[in-house]
């Protein structure tokens, strides 16, 4: 009778214990399969992509979670929007500093002139002071009208060997002489010379 009872207690156990364990194995199994599809769809937009995570982990239940882990995208979506985002931040405010334009060194905005190649940038306001850009027509901070820079004769430059010498330009001609206004007068015709047989006749 004791025995029976013992038999019939320890099946039972036997039986609740095997029911707790499927349920839990199938929880966790239906919680890594949720997991992954909500990761993988933060991970990327490919529904393809998505269809072969959930069927590893479908199919492999705990083991294709790890495999899945080292599969997937590196970053999140958002992740990768944040990160594009502060790339484009960095590079526009790389873009508006100001560069010299011969030799593209960084300037400040209150430099006259390049500190490196010495390129004229800005040009000081004969009123105020304030440092103007060249193609400014008009002083923005007190109205003034800029004066017209003056023109510089184009200079020539020596060729790099420095052996060429700039050859100036041709004198002019001198003038032609002009002609002598005397007059050729031809020498005066000598006698003719005397005979001899004339003269012994």
């Amino acid at each position: 009778m004791l025995m029976a009872i013992w038999s019939g207690t320890w099946q039972t156990a036997v039986a609740i214990a095997v029911i707790v364990l499927v349920a839990y194995i199938l929880v966790m199994w239906i919680g890594a399969l949720v997991w992954t599809y909500r990761d993988i769809r933060a991970r990327t937009r490919d529904q393809f992509s998505h269809v072969i995570a959930v069927m590893v982990v479908l199919v492999f239940n705990l083991p294709g979670i790890l495999l899945y882990m080292v599969l997937r995208p590196k970053e999140t979506l958002a992740e990768l929007y944040d990160r594009r985002l502060g790339s484009e931040a960095l590079l526009q405010e790389i873009q508006e500093q100001e560069t010299c334009p011969t030799c593209r060194r960084r300037v400040e905005a209150a430099f006259l002139a390049c500190p490196y190649c010495r390129t004229t940038l800005r040009v000081a306001c004969e009123r105020c002071g304030k440092a103007l850009l060249t193609t400014w027509v008009l002083c923005p901070y007190c109205g003034a009208d800029r004066a017209p820079a003056p023109a510089r004769a184009p200079e020539t430059s020596l060729p790099a060997n420095g052996r060429d010498r700039i050859v100036p330009p041709p004198s002019p001609a001198p003038p032609a002489r002009r002609a002598s206004t005397a007059t050729y007068t031809p020498p005066a015709p000598q006698p003719a010379p005397a005979d001899p047989a004339a003269d012994g006749g």
